[in-house]
């Protein structure tokens, strides 16, 4: 992994903590493709940018904490795939789940594209046998 490319997603991280959009745009292609792990997908920078001020115009929301856990890169296709954990207050309720976000960079070593997925937080053992 090109520390380049980890600086770049820890910026783009810190820019949702900050709730800093300067920051958030300085990340990206014009021609970004965003696709959240709900489903919502935004192209191009215009897009993406109303999504950022809707989600942190609110003053009850915030992301509160945005832990990277590991890192892997495909160094042949640019692509990285950060493992995290995500905390948050949306609509005044807090939460937290943790994720995978696959991001290619482009050239020039902006963001491209960016796919969001997602792991329930709370895990469950329904096969565990007490003895």
């Amino acid at each position: 992994m090109t520390s380049q490319h980890y600086a770049l997603f820890a910026q783009y991280t810190q820019s949702w903590e900050n709730q800093n959009l300067p920051q958030f745009l300085a990340c990206l292609t014009d021609d970004v493709g965003i696709t959240e792990c709900y489903g919502a997908t935004y192209v191009g920078k215009n897009e993406a940018q109303k999504w950022f001020q809707h989600w942190t115009a609110p003053a009850e929301n915030q992301v509160v904490k945005w832990d990277v856990l590991a890192k892997f890169e495909d160094s042949a296709k640019n692509t990285a795939f950060f493992n995290w954990r995500f905390h948050y207050i949306y609509q005044g309720k807090a939460s937290i789940f943790e994720g995978i976000s696959q991001v290619t960079f482009s050239e020039t070593g902006k963001i491209v594209e960016l796919k969001e997925y997602e792991m329930t937080f709370d895990k469950t053992r329904p096969y565990l046998t007490a003895n």
